[in-house]
């Protein structure tokens, strides 16, 4: 099984935040085109960056479709449930959640604690038989065998060759019932890497977050049997609890880690022949498994489930080595781990490292800020990984922003327009090269910092920000300069700014004066015109008029004279 189908991010939701970067312990995450995406043979499947994750931006492999199409068919379908089930769900026997298992379709189901009492048992043999005392490291969290595997690789040979609880477990089952189907619910995913072991036995695997969402389409809730089962395996579900489960042996020293931080410090630190008579349990998640992703999500608070693990483990706290599962497993090789790093990094050179360190904006010592945002602890380190491929320039937040703002100004000052920005205080903060060469023309002084009325107007500014307006458009006449402006003012209420777009306008206005001017001084002939055009008119009409009544007066003594005649 390959690791893409066990875990994965989706491609649509990732929002650049590199917190998945910052939080993965291996580095084992590739940003390509601002996308993080898995480094599916460098991940150890610790599941950090799926906590972290504000999108929840998870795709996990999901067997449950699959499990559902066996039981359908008839077939039997075993589960194998890790110990922790008991931090997780809060019951007393494995009996109680084989009931629930039922209604879902399972035939039966078993406490892992089986394979544990099997794999502890092999420890202890392995210890007791060594011919020369060495360091030994437990292999059965396969978060830490992957990370040995991947980042320390010359320690595998001091990884105990010993199978996991679940391999252990799915081993006897599979002897027991070689026609079932065997499903290992799991506090983690992280088992799901065993698959692909030779000795895996185990069909499927599925989180106990699986589990629960599964069991939510159950209608009628079985009821609960008020009975305990003490199995000092069960132990191994907590940090400490294989060593507390392992009869000791003279001379033999033990230690217990958890954390994969915790992890990653004393394998950095292992110097085997210093630590040759030592055993240390290695568990990756704080706490143990009871720690694991779909562990504690939440019926159980931390140490209720530590108690509870405790009570059903030890009678009334006592270690009893015979109160456990005694099984007879069938005979299985021994185990074997990866010896040498498989995806083995390339050599680096100086230059190429040199040259994105320059691009990345890192030109000295004190360039290097180390910040983190991009989610790697040293700028060098994350210039290492964009060699690598793995990371990208632009995740450089610092860089960025600098260059952001560098570009913001080369464009700021290249515009032809002026841009003054004024705070709430009335103080000019920003100026560019237009602006100042306009305002600064008499004074020859800095201005930023000044009240924004040494300069001009700046009553509508105080209005804008007394009734909270959002643009204002004015025009001013700038005494001292000479000049009238137009002004497009912008209320940035988020910054607390007011920013003053505006325009020398002085040429037009000028030869809108001109315009008017000319338009006066036309009218003015205009009207002159005009009355002399009305004076002649009068005169004419002054003639006409008594040419007009001297012929009146001619057609009436016409008229009477024919008149009479008729008469």
């Amino acid at each position: 099984m390959s690791h893409t189908s066990i875990l994965q991010f989706r491609t649509a939701n990732c929002k650049n935040c590199y917190k998945c970067i910052r939080n993965c312990p291996v580095k084992a995450i590739r940003v390509t085109n601002q996308q993080a995406q898995i480094i599916e043979e460098q991940c150890i499947l610790c599941e950090k960056c799926i906590a972290v994750c504000p999108q929840h931006a998870k795709v996990e492999h999901d067997d449950i479709p699959a499990i559902q199409r066996v039981i359908a068919s008839g077939k039997k379908v075993i589960a194998s449930v890790h110990p922790a089930y008991l931090a997780r769900y809060g019951w007393n026997s494995i009996g109680d959640l084989e009931k629930y298992l039922q209604k879902m379709g399972f035939w039966q189901a078993f406490d892992a604690a089986q394979g544990a009492a099997v794999m502890k048992e092999e420890y202890t043999r392995l210890l007791r038989e060594q011919q020369q005392k060495k360091l030994v490291i437990s292999s059965n969290c396969p978060v830490v065998v992957r990370l040995i595997e991947t980042k320390y690789p010359h320690l595998t040979e001091y990884l105990a060759p010993v199978y996991s609880m679940k391999q252990m477990h799915a081993a006897y089952l599979r002897e027991q019932y070689p026609d079932a189907s065997i499903v290992y619910i799991s506090p983690c995913i992280s088992v799901m890497s065993e698959l692909k072991e030779r000795q895996s036995c185990a069909d499927y695997v599925i989180t106990f977050g699986e589990l629960n969402n599964w069991m939510k389409d159950i209608q009628e809730k079985p009821e609960r049997e008020d009975q305990k089962d003490v199995y000092l395996s069960r132990m191994t579900a907590v940090s400490g609890g294989l060593i507390q489960a392992m009869q000791p042996i003279n001379g033999q020293k033990y230690l217990s880690v958890d954390g994969i931080d915790q992890c990653k410090e004393i394998l950095k630190e292992l110097r085997t022949g210093d630590y040759a008579d030592y055993f240390i349990e290695m568990n990756a998640c704080t706490n143990g498994c009871i720690g694991g992703a779909y562990s504690l999500q939440q019926e159980k608070k931390l140490l209720d489930a530590l108690i509870a693990i405790r009570e059903l483990s030890m009678k009334n706290g006592q270690v009893d080595y015979q109160k456990d599962h005694h099984i007879q497993m069938p005979e299985i090789p021994e185990r074997k781990f990866v010896q040498e790093e498989t995806y083995p990094e390339k050599a680096i050179t100086k230059e190429q490292f040199t040259h994105v360190m320059h691009e990345m904006g890192k030109y000295t010592k004190e360039d290097e800020l180390n910040c983190g945002a991009c989610g790697y602890d040293t700028c060098r380190a994350k210039a290492i990984a964009v060699i690598q491929g793995k990371a990208e320039v632009s995740m450089c937040i610092p860089y960025m922003r600098e260059k952001q703002e560098d570009y913001a100004n080369i464009i700021i000052e290249a515009m032809p327009g002026l841009l003054v920005t004024v705070d709430y205080d009335l103080n000019i903060i920003q100026m560019n090269k237009a602006a100042n060469d306009l305002f600064d023309i008499s004074r020859k002084k800095q201005l930023l910092g000044k009240a924004v009325g040494e300069i001009m107007d700046d009553y509508p500014i105080i209005n804008m920000i007394a009734f909270n307006r959002e643009i204002v458009q004015d025009c001013i006449y700038l005494n001292e300069q000479k000049r009238y402006i137009e002004r497009v003012l912008t209320n940035d209420w988020k910054n607390k700014l007011i920013l003053c777009i505006m325009k020398d306008v002085t040429r037009e206005k000028e030869s809108e004066k001109k315009q008017n001017r000319a338009k006066a001084e036309a009218v003015q002939m205009a009207d002159k015109l005009a009355a002399e055009q009305l004076r002649i008119v009068h005169e004419i009409a002054s003639l006409l008029g008594e040419t007009a009544a001297d012929t009146k007066v001619a057609i009436e003594e016409l008229k009477q004279t024919i008149l009479q005649e008729i008469k």
